[in-house]
């Protein structure tokens, strides 16, 4: 038995796992490819329907999944839409409950004949070396001339790749995709992340903003950044995504590139380099085509657009004092991480089970969601009118009732509401104490705010927030002064946040305090959890 036999003979059963959504015309073909591999067996998962136009399409999908006969399959399928992140998660870590190795592809990559049986090869050559993380079967489009004095059929680079990949289990359960450790392990090896491409360190970023959603493959990336880790390519490509003009994370009416087949690769004659070493001349080419790559180009155009246009509003905003009614949340689908965090808060300390809440200025909404796990009674207010015409659309169906007041006077009766919640606005109101007046007011037990600190690296020379919306920010002693002028009793939290650490709860202002999140309590004491 020869080498190769032998490899294949350890991993006969290495699985595919095939993940598809609602494109049965890309899936057809995804098919067709695995077939003509002559795979050993298939796992499938299909994500559920995000609505009713899904779930025809998806019905669709599962008639042909159903009818797989050439294969043994193992199915998965989801009742409800779980995103592409999550299933891809749950996919790889429900095959690794039985197998050691996996090679994965989605609906919409097609694979050339040979495919499976080099990913067998590849991932029984570097099993046991723990400088690489998986193998591809994708050869981005490259200059030719980058492989005119290359030797193997194989080369080592430092990307993640998610177009027909495989990896190990071992090399999977070391990998975290939470993005506050990701971030925190990355900030101290963030030089590296240029070795992966030019265009890493703007998915980097995007991630670290929650701007990238329903990311895996970005965190993957990462994952071997700060593992020192390398991606087994092949000199010839032999992928196909039929999907580049749709999908989850690429959109666009013309592809940045094209993939074509290459002549295969054939099994017995796969050169193999020795070591694990970068070919300088192939790291050059790949490192030319992510730095000229037609979407990164495009991608850096939006920008500077972008950028100019910032600063053409700024220097009209600072020429005349911000008017808070010009602000829309709805100018920013990007969820804020420590406003979150501050609604999380509320509702674990000062919301009791089947009570009733008013939410000021709910913005784009994702408090409000946070605050209906308890209540029994759930209101919004807001003066942006984009904003409640959007919250209009999605929360009326969910019996949250959603207004819009004119800032500062709230049209309810006294008492109305058990608590008030207040989460980054205060900040942006002129008469600030005519709003707490009021959020008094409807309250029964009182009013809880977030609001953010002032931190010398936000705030610019003379005093003013570098942030052009926000009217004032105020130091703790400052704010709390100007509580204690409406109530007597205030129980501080503070929601602490650095570089290198994720958001923490604390009761004592520090130098990493990000948001003064006071409750202004109507009663005389204040008992966290039992008010």
């Amino acid at each position: 038995m020869n080498y190769y036999q032998d490899l294949l003979e350890i991993y006969k059963m290495i699985p595919m796992a095939l993940f598809a959504y609602n494109r049965s015309e890309n899936l057809q073909r995804t098919l067709d490819c695995l077939k003509s591999n002559k795979i050993n067996l298939l796992y499938i998962f299909s994500d559920g329907p995000k609505n009713e136009i899904d779930e025809e399409k998806i019905k669709e999908v599962r008639k042909m999944l159903d009818k797989i006969d050439w294969v043994k399959t193992e199915k998965f399928y989801q009742e409800k839409n779980i995103g592409l992140s999550e299933s891809v998660i749950f996919g790889v870590n429900k095959v690794f409950e039985k197998h050691d190795a996996i090679i994965c592809v989605e609906d919409d990559i097609c694979v050339a004949n040979g495919f499976y049986e080099y990913m067998k090869a590849c991932l029984g050559k570097y099993r046991d070396n723990p400088k690489i993380a998986g193998v591809t079967g994708l050869r981005y489009p490259i200059k030719e001339k980058s492989f005119a004095n290359c030797d193997y059929d194989i080369f080592f680079y430092p990307r993640f790749s998610s177009w027909g990949w495989g990896t190990w289990k071992k090399v999977w359960q070391e990998y975290t995709f939470n993005t506050d450790i990701l971030v925190r392990k990355i900030e101290k090896v963030k030089c590296k992340i240029i070795e992966s491409g030019a265009d890493m360190m703007l998915m980097y970023n995007s991630l670290r903003t929650d701007k990238l959603a329903d990311s895996w493959a970005v965190p993957c990336g990462l994952n071997m950044i700060i593992n020192n880790q390398y991606f087994v390519y092949p000199t010839r490509n032999m992928i196909e995504n039929t999907g580049m003009t749709e999908g989850t994370h690429v959109r666009s009416e013309k592809p940045a590139y094209e993939l074509k087949w290459s002549e295969p690769i054939g099994l017995n004659k796969i050169r193999f380099p020795e070591q694990v070493i970068l070919n300088e001349k192939i790291k050059k080419g790949m490192n030319d085509f992510f730095a000229n790559n037609k979407s990164l180009t495009k991608f850096k155009s939006h920008l500077k657009f972008l950028l100019n246009k910032f600063r053409k509003v700024k220097q009209k905003i600072f020429r005349s004092k911000p008017d808070p009614s010009k602000y829309s949340t709805c100018d920013n689908s990007q969820k804020v991480p420590c406003q979150m965090a501050a609604y999380n808060l509320a509702l674990d300390n000062y919301l009791k089970k089947e009570e009733s809440c008013l939410d000021v200025g709910f913005g784009q909404g994702y408090g409000l969601k946070i605050l209906s796990q308890k209540t029994k009674k759930l209101t919004g207010i807001e003066v942006d009118k984009r904003a409640v015409k959007r919250a209009l659309k999605i929360f009326k169906p969910q019996n949250i009732d959603i207004l819009r007041y004119d800032g500062y006077n709230i049209p309810f009766r006294d008492n109305t509401f058990d608590l008030v919640t207040c989460i980054d606005v205060i900040e942006h109101v002129e008469d600030y104490d005519k709003l707490l007046k009021e959020m008094l007011r409807v309250s029964k037990k009182g009013v809880f705010l977030s609001t953010p600190n002032r931190r010398s690296e936000y705030t610019n020379p003379d005093g003013t927030p570098k942030n052009y919306w926000h009217l004032r920010e105020w130091s703790f002693e400052e704010f709390d002064h100007i509580l204690k002028t409406h109530v007597q009793n205030v129980d501080w939290n503070f929601i602490d946040w650095s570089f290198e650490d994720p958001f923490k709860f604390n009761t004592k202002i520090s130098k990493d305090t990000l948001s003064l999140v006071p409750f202004i309590c109507k009663c005389n004491i204040v008992l966290k959890n039992d008010i």
